[in-house]
């Protein structure tokens, strides 16, 4: 396996003890779940994509997505918006409520919404703005790592050139994508164009999409990636992160659920732990019998409360039907 410690120096202008990172998640990387990552070997995490709008106007639960912890740090905050000013005046709100290592600028999300206001993956036809929003914000004082998409052209040379820029204009590391904004989520990941960047651009390039497997990670850092952003991948198996074997023993994986649910609940109420817990069981579970079985009951539960208990009582229902392999 390609060892995922960095070599000398920093990442993108940030001091990190490994090459794989949580992406940010819309919906799904709040503070308590940066934390149950980071515990499960994470080397760095992100916030989800925070509107600069939203920071602008100080929304109250726009302003929340601000809060982290010493235990979720390296953090990087990742920040919508269709224009400079406006990205630069969020950045300077952001850094006044929170701590962060760098900022990200959502060049990706396909999601027809953000890109209506110019934000997001709309961004990849409109270079002239991408570069000018990292010359901007790179007056906040914080490394500066767009994240993109492959070329809406599909053309490789074309993406090559789009990093080139982004670079160019003060970016200290492009997280790219291998994904069209037209395929959204559907599809496969562009690998070659990720490897080709990442070879262009030495210690430059961060590489993103279809990480599901410890096999993916080890492609994208032996083609020269600097580092690899697990996304969905985190969800299907949240030990990906991790250099050896994950717990065997039913109970401490439900004990990791447990934790996590309970700290969702102080932070986020007790509708937003039942919700994310239930896209953790599966993952969490994976490779022990009856995981499909017990995934049902859990995911039968409608209060935080009873899915509590359910957690606790798997080690009952796991020795009833012996571990292995499903």
């Amino acid at each position: 396996m390609t060892d995922a410690s960095p070599r000398k120096g920093k990442i993108g202008g940030v001091q990190v003890e490994g090459k794989v990172w949580l992406a940010p998640l819309a919906g799904i990387t709040i503070g308590a779940v940066r934390r149950f990552f980071r515990e499960l070997g994470a080397a760095l995490t992100h916030t989800e994509m925070v509107s600069s709008w939203g920071l602008l106007v100080k929304n109250r639960k726009t302003m929340e997505m601000l809060k982290g912890s010493e235990k979720e740090t390296p953090l990087v905050l990742q920040l919508f918006a269709g224009d400079s000013k406006s990205l630069l005046k969020s950045a300077e709100i952001a850094l006044a409520a929170g701590t962060f290592e760098a900022f990200s600028i959502n060049m990706a999300c396909p999601v027809p919404k953000v890109r209506k206001k110019g934000a997001g993956a709309q961004l990849l036809y409109n270079r002239d703005m991408a570069v000018e929003m990292v010359r901007e914000l790179a007056k906040a004082g914080l490394p500066v790592w767009p994240k993109i998409r492959k070329h809406p052209s599909g053309g490789g040379a074309e993406t090559l050139a789009f990093c080139e820029a982004l670079l160019e204009a003060g970016a200290d590391l492009v997280c790219l994508h291998g994904r069209t904004p037209q395929q959204l989520y559907a599809g496969t990941a562009d690998r070659q164009v990720v490897h080709d960047a990442s070879v262009a651009f030495p210690g430059r390039v961060a590489a993103s999409g279809d990480v599901f497997e410890k096999e993916d990670i080890d492609e994208y850092l032996q083609n020269g990636a600097a580092a690899v952003l697990v996304a969905r991948g985190a969800l299907r198996d949240p030990f990906l992160f991790q250099d050896g074997a994950p717990p065997v023993e039913p109970l401490e994986r439900a004990l990791f659920l447990v934790r996590l649910g309970d700290s969702i609940l102080e932070e986020n109420g007790p509708k937003a732990a039942a919700s994310l817990i239930k896209r953790f069981v599966s993952g969490m579970f994976k490779g022990i019998r009856g995981n499909s079985s017990y995934r049902r009951e859990v995911a039968s539960c409608s209060h935080w409360a009873e899915m509590r208990e359910k957690l606790f009582s798997c080690i009952h229902f796991f020795d009833e039907r012996g571990n292995g392999d499903v």
